[in-house]
């Protein structure tokens, strides 16, 4: 149990991080975007680079928060005949569709690591850099996803509840659940 104690606090470390660097990324596309707005329409002088920087920005917030939405089980979904079913069907239709997460998640990670490989050293269009910096947000967005749920894999073997599938349901937030 202290094992699995600490992977839960890794694991949580790990979402923290993932949503601070998401949140950092954020700021720094809105800050580039309204610097872009102003240069061109007060100073009426474009910068190049501020289309191609907020893009691969972009990448970076899109591929990480994907990862950290899966964890928190926060990806669109139906989640109707998930919820009807009994406990035990219940139990083993979300561990089965865990694995298929995780098996997506490796599926990116695999095919981003040949895809850095492949593709990282061409220059960006603009600006004299490789896509070494940026392209890396596939690999590591299908380890997270690998990660991620792994633990929510575990966390049903054990018998945490971990809700529906797709998150709680509009309709159900707030309610407790009577079904045996």
């Amino acid at each position: 149990m202290a094992l699995l104690s600490a992977f839960d606090r890794f694991v949580a470390l790990v979402a923290a991080i993932v949503r601070f660097v998401c949140i950092v990324l954020t700021i720094a596309l809105f800050t580039i975007v309204v610097i872009a707005i102003i240069a061109r329409y007060g100073f009426g002088q474009a910068v190049s680079w501020t289309e191609e920087v907020p893009r691969y920005i972009l990448i970076w917030i899109s591929f990480l928060a994907a990862a950290s939405c899966v964890l928190r089980r926060e990806h669109v979904g139906f989640d109707v005949l998930f919820n009807a079913l009994p406990k035990g069907p219940r139990k083993i239709l979300g561990m089965f569709l865990t694995l298929l997460i995780f098996g997506f998640g490796w599926i990116v990670f695999r095919y981003g690591v040949t895809f850095v490989q492949d593709f990282g050293a061409d220059l960006m269009e603009t600006i004299s850099f490789t896509n070494y910096w940026y392209y890396p947000a596939m690999p590591i967005s299908g380890f997270l996803i690998m990660l991620f749920s792994l633990k929510l894999l575990i966390d049903e073997i054990m018998g945490r509840d971990v809700g529906a599938l797709a998150g709680s349901s509009v309709e159900t937030v707030g309610m407790t659940e009577n079904r045996p």
